[in-house]
């Protein structure tokens, strides 16, 4: 597979682990939007890719299934809380993402209690990385 990205900027970044899948909550400002970004990377095809992105933003929330190896069209977050949407969806479909974003599922068999842990994690730390 064939990287079409560059490697999201993770130095600020919030990390726990599910199995072999990395979580990643960052914040991101550009000129036109800003906000919360989960990252998802684990393996696919024996490689490690962002399989999910989640752009928690302010104003054009949506996310991405395989984010660093399809071409699927982003997909609109139609929520008025983005984050906890997003939080909500990896803790009770974690597998059905991996499944859409064609990456397998190499999750263990705890993973709603990892996924969990990770996620108040980040709700914890999310107030952190907001810009002051």
């Amino acid at each position: 597979m064939q990287t079409r990205f560059s490697p999201p900027d993770l130095s600020n970044a919030v990390e726990n682990s599910v199995g072999p899948y990395k979580l990643a909550l960052v914040y991101r400002s550009f000129s036109v939007d800003q906000g919360l970004t989960i990252h998802v990377f684990g393996p696919v095809d024996g490689e490690e890719h962002e399989i999910l992105r989640f752009d928690c933003f302010k104003n054009h929330p949506h996310y991405h299934l395989g984010f660093s190896y399809l071409d699927e069209p982003r997909e609109t977050i139609d929520d008025p809380d983005p984050f906890n949407w997003a939080a909500g969806e990896l803790a009770q479909r974690f597998p059905d993402y991996l499944a859409r974003a064609r990456a397998g599922c190499e999750l263990p068999e705890n993973w709603q209690e990892l996924t969990a842990s990770a996620i108040e994690d980040f709700k914890s730390s999310s107030p952190d990385l907001l810009p002051g």
